[in-house]
């Protein structure tokens, strides 16, 4: 309530290209510079849908995936229950501010043991932002699985960065 969701107050960095300082800027707000049919657009990752409301175009299921799938999970030394960051804080006369969020529940299913991560946020000189970024990157530390596969030709009308659904009957993910 303090803050609207996204905002940056970067610095433009003259000797980095044009793309760079771009897609610096769009970090801040989980955004991506996209390419397609020769030009580029602007889109925003979003909260994933129920899998119920992906459509024919969004589901990828058994009869397009060519061979294998392959599973591998980040490891534990890339789940964290606590994630540090650094802003410039204007209210501070742009010095340095940290800003730490920790989440007991996942401590506790941690054994207690502490596991740190950190995030950098360069453009994000607003506390309320910073913390909204920050507990996103932990709260996906927890869930994060790698899944590669061969698709059909299908597969060339997926724009990256968009979330598909999978249906898998060996791994028993069903669209309900």
């Amino acid at each position: 309530r303090f803050a609207t969701r996204h905002q940056t107050n970067s610095t433009i960095d003259t000797s980095n290209s044009l793309f760079d300082n771009v897609n610096s800027m769009l970090r801040q707000f989980n955004a991506i510079l996209r390419y397609a049919n020769g030009v580029y657009f602007l889109d925003q990752r979003t909260k994933a849908k129920a899998i119920s409301e992906f459509g024919f175009d969004e589901t990828v299921t058994d009869d397009d995936v060519v061979g294998d799938i392959k599973i591998s999970d980040r490891g534990i030394s890339k789940t964290f229950n606590s994630v540090n960051a650094q802003i410039i804080d204007p209210s501070n006369s742009f010095e340095p501010r940290s800003i730490a969020f920790y989440n007991s529940q996942y401590k506790k299913q941690d054994k207690n043991i502490p596991r740190q991560g950190s995030y950098e946020a360069p453009g994000i000189s607003n506390y309320f932002n910073a913390r909204m970024n920050i507990k996103q990157v932990l709260d996906e530390s927890r869930a994060w699985l790698d899944i590669s596969f061969t698709m059909a030709p299908r597969g060339y009308l997926l724009l990256a960065g968009n979330l598909i659904a999978i249906t898998n009957e060996r791994f028993n993910w069903v669209k309900k």
